[in-house]
């Protein structure tokens, strides 16, 4: 039914609210410190991409799926093209286009 009705499935919809959060609070559009949660990289990697943030070491995993750990960990794999977007809704979009592909590259 889902994809009759070309809904995305919900763990993409999350992805996309977790990413389009940080995005805010990266440029100061909410009221949480971004200095205090998101600390960039000191030695970047080809593994990431140039606003890439430190990621928080946990050892549980009640910690390890929460806000910041969860999605500063997914923020560090996206491609350039996407973290340079400015506009948030225009990072919405692209997102799903990008996770679409993702999906169709993998069935």
């Amino acid at each position: 039914m889902i994809e009759r009705l070309e809904w995305e499935p919900l763990q993409t919809r999350r992805k996309i609210s977790r990413m389009a959060m940080l995005h805010k609070t990266q440029n100061g559009q909410v009221a949480i410190p971004a200095q205090k949660f998101l600390q960039p990289v000191t030695r970047p990697t080809r593994h990431h991409n140039s606003k890439a943030f430190q990621r928080y070491h946990t050892k549980k995993d009640c910690y390890k799926n929460t806000f910041f750990p969860r999605s500063i960990a997914e923020w560090n794999t996206l491609p350039e093209n996407l973290i340079n977007i400015v506009n948030t809704e225009t990072l919405k979009e692209a997102l799903s286009t990008h996770y679409k592909q993702e999906r169709n590259l993998s069935n």
